[in-house]
């Protein structure tokens, strides 16, 4: 099973220690792990100029995914000796080991995502996920999880329900729709607590949000 790791832009200051983190722990177990950088501080850059240039939405698109792959030259800049992939196959010639996968010549060739800022790096990790043949992925983020409409760590939820209920979080508005869809789940860990990464990965009871 390859592990995908979507890395959110919001752990910038800690993401090249990480990565160097996660790399110990897939060279060690032997593990294939895909880090899907976030858009963090470069894709905001690109919504500051859509509001204040008029940028159409298309263009905006391309910007941001653009935005996932100056962070991941930032993560790959901190980690040298991690290969940095933009095809897919490349990801099935690689072997086990970290990796990190960058977005856009994988969205040129099936368009199919919509070009709005209701889809993020969130939902583009679960595309690529959902395209490398996997039906999980981790969401590692600055925050705990999602929060109900009490401010209460929602631990488990599914995604049809999800679409239903108030909450507090960080994902995009087109995530639990494309779960759904494609019958993929989602786990949400704080990367300032990287133990907890790991237990997601081998299945151990930690602090998290899970999305059937």
């Amino acid at each position: 099973m390859t592990l995908i790791l979507k890395l959110g832009g919001s752990l910038l200051a800690n993401g090249r220690e990480l990565m160097q983190f996660l790399g110990e722990y897939a060279e060690r177990t032997a593990r294939q792990m895909v880090i899907i950088p976030g858009g963090g501080p470069f894709a905001e850059s690109v919504r500051e100029l859509q509001n204040r240039w008029g940028v159409s939405d298309d263009t905006a698109h391309w910007m941001a995914v653009l935005a996932m792959h100056q962070y991941g030259l930032f993560l790959a800049d901190g980690a040298p000796e991690t290969p940095v992939l933009d095809q897919l196959e490349d990801v099935h010639a690689t072997g086990t080991g970290l990796c990190i996968l960058l977005p856009y010549h994988i969205l040129r060739a099936d368009n199919t995502l919509p070009h709005t800022w209701k889809v993020t790096s969130d939902t583009i990790a679960a595309f690529i996920a959902h395209k490398l043949g996997e039906t999980t992925f981790i969401k590692i983020t600055d925050v705990d999880g999602l929060l109900d409409g009490n401010g209460a760590l929602i631990a488990h939820i599914q995604a049809q329900d999800l679409c239903k209920i108030e909450h507090t979080g960080c994902i995009d508005a087109e995530l639990s729709p494309f779960l759904l869809e494609h019958g993929m789940s989602c786990v949400i860990v704080n990367g300032r607590h990287p133990r907890r990464i790991i237990e997601v990965i081998e299945g151990r009871a930690t602090v998290c949000t899970r999305i059937e």
